[in-house]
């Protein structure tokens, strides 16, 4: 059974418009070390990345939603989704298999379920900073807006229409810098948090309350 299979038309690859954390909205060149699905309580399927960007090792949670709680397809995750798989030159993505990845605390392995078809893949990876309110406390979410194929800077809808490279990425640079406040949160009061410590706390956004689905038995890196 498929757990995502790639799509070239064209609505589904087109692309809207100083640490070496993710840590402000922009393009990263990251390797992605790992992609592991996840189930929420609820029902929904999200994909989470863990990257090396610069030789930081760090993952970005909970925002590619490919399916709702009722099972259906999350119309922008999976588009996101989508356009990663094209880029990174995949067209089918098998059910996730067991694995484990160093992202417990201080590094611990954690036990995950892992999509095979994203290990090492070079990407560009676009993130832009969403800011909200959470009981009280402000939240910081790395949103996911796109990806860009690392040599050339090629969107998906230019690799899969035979477009030329670059272009796409060139109209985005205005956008690169956006970033989102939402529940009445406003830019003095994020600057004053993120020079306060970034709140320690406070509740992470898009960290949704979420178990490792049992969508396979072997184990990563395993060749049996």
């Amino acid at each position: 059974m498929s757990f995502f299979k790639a799509s070239v038309k064209e609505e589904d690859v087109k692309q809207g418009g100083g640490s070496d954390y993710l840590n402000g909205s922009g393009v990263y060149p990251v390797t992605i070390l790992g992609a592991i699905a996840n189930e929420s309580k609820n029902g929904s399927i999200t994909v989470d990345l863990f990257v090396d960007h610069n030789g930081q090792k760090q993952i970005v949670y909970g925002n590619l939603r490919i399916t709702n709680n009722d099972g259906s397809p999350n119309e922008i995750g999976a588009k996101i989704f989508n356009q990663m798989l094209i880029i990174a030159g995949v067209s089918d993505v098998a059910e996730p298999t067991e694995g484990q990845l160093p992202i417990g605390k201080a590094g611990a392995l954690k036990d995950v379920a892992l999509l095979e078809e994203f290990t090492d893949v070079e990407i560009m990876l676009r993130i832009q900073l969403e800011y909200g309110r959470y009981n009280g406390s402000i939240t910081e979410k790395k949103v996911i807006k796109g990806f860009y194929r690392a040599m050339d800077n090629a969107t998906a809808e230019e690799i899969a229409l035979e477009k030329t490279p670059g272009e796409g990425y060139e109209r985005d640079t205005k956008y690169f810098d956006n970033i989102t406040y939402k529940d009445g949160v406003t830019s003095d009061e994020v600057a004053a948090w993120v020079a306060g410590g970034r709140g320690k706390g406070s509740a992470p956004a898009g960290a949704d309350a979420a178990k490792a689905p049992s969508f396979g038995t072997k184990r990563f890196g395993s060749k049996s």
